[in-house]
Parts: C-alpha cells; structure tokens; sequence
C-alpha cells in the first residue's frame, strides 16, 4: 500500500499543521463500501455512524448560514459525489491531493469551509486514528462561499503522510477500507473507497505526535497539480 498510495488506491495516512482560516467571500464554479455507505451520495450508513468522529461534521454549518444570505440552499452530502483529484502529487513520504466534491443535483447548491476526513475500516465502518487536521490556508487564498452549478466541483488540499515512516509502536499501523468524508455542515458520510493493498502497511490506528491527515479548506474547482482520478 505504501507504494500503492502515492498512485490512488494507496494506503498511508498523511498530515501537517492544523488551524482555521476565515473569510466571507463568494465564489461560483461552473459546470466494497463498509456499513452500506455510498461513495458517490452520502446516507446514514455505518460508515457514518460507528460513534467515530470526523473534523468539522455535525458542527454549525457556516455554508448553511452563507446560502441563506445568498438565497443558494447548502449543498447536503444527498448532492454530492466524492473523489481524488489534483494536487501537487507525491513527495517525501507524502501525497498531496485534492479531495474534490462535486454537485450532482439538478440545482445550484453552496459549500463552505472545511470538509471532515478520517480513514475507516472493519463492516461497521469504524474509524481508524485521528481525523485530520486543519490546514490554516490555502496558498495564500481567502476562504470563500462557493456556489456549485450542477456538475461543477469544489476541492480541498489532502495531505497523506505515509505511516510506513512513523514508528510502528507509535503509529500501531491497520489496514484501512478507504476515507469517510462529511461535507462542510453534514451529518450524514460520503465514503471513498481507498484501501490498503495485499501486503500493505496501512494506516496509523493511534493519534501520533505529527498528524497523518490534513485537510483544507474548499474552494471551486480542481486543485492545481492534476485533473480528477476518482
């Protein structure tokens, strides 16, 4: 899987620095699963609901808050598909990514903030280590309202830390299914299939002192580096 990572479906897990950034600006962009969860639509799956947390879900939706100014309801995880795409690509132990959401509803829909990522594994969908960390900005760009046509992508930057560089005893490394991912405001999971291939380190089960997932903020369309690969 260490090796399989860095080429989606990987396995590792990945992260740096955490905080928040905040901005109220807007923007408009153009147009198995464990426990039944979707990788395409979320539902309240057992992926969703094995009493594991993910960053950022459940809490007070800013984009919930951002759509009633605009009149544009909030994209719900029922709108939206998962998946990998652009980034920077591999570096030294690390996969930098986009995690990307894409509108699949028929009407324009608003996203705002960070998604939840976590790794997940077992039939119930039970999480595996620490959620990821927030990245405090995205290159230098203000987080904003995104407006989502139907088809249209946001995307966040995703680092991935290979575990296979962390200390076994402080990583206590699992093989994983793939990421659980709340949008921005959701409860309910949308899941991305990326598991630990035959022979695989997997992911770290324990927090460890450098974190193993990041996320950032979402903002329209693909992150540079590359196009979609999920």
């Amino acid at each position: 899987m260490k090796n399989a990572l860095l080429a989606v479906p990987l396995l590792a897990a990945g992260v740096l620095a955490a905080g928040c950034a905040a901005s109220s600006s807007s923007t408009t962009a153009a147009g198995g699963s464990p426990a039944g969860a979707s990788s395409s639509s979320a539902s309240a799956s057992g992926a969703a609901s094995s009493g594991a947390t993910s960053a950022g879900a459940g809490a007070p939706s800013a984009s919930a808050t951002a759509a009633a100014a605009s009149g544009t309801p909030a994209c719900t995880s029922a709108d939206l598909k998962v998946s990998l795409g652009g980034g920077a690509g591999a570096g030294m132990s690390q996969n930098h990514i986009g995690l990307q959401l894409r509108n699949t509803g028929s009407s324009p829909c608003t996203l705002y903030g960070y998604p939840g990522v976590s790794w997940v594994a077992g039939a119930d969908g039970h999480q595996v280590g620490a959620a990821a960390q927030r990245q405090s900005n995205n290159s230098g760009n203000a987080e904003q309202t995104i407006t989502l046509a139907p088809d249209a992508l946001a995307s966040a930057p995703l680092d991935i830390v290979d575990a296979a560089v962390i200390p076994p005893a402080e990583c206590k490394p699992v093989p994983v299914l793939g990421l659980r991912v709340y949008p921005p405001g959701e409860k309910a999971a949308l899941f991305l299939p990326l598991a630990t291939g035959s022979g695989g380190y997997g992911e770290c089960s324990l927090s460890t002192k450098v974190p193993t997932l990041t996320i950032g903020y979402l903002q329209a369309g693909v992150q540079p580096g590359g196009g979609d690969v999920g």
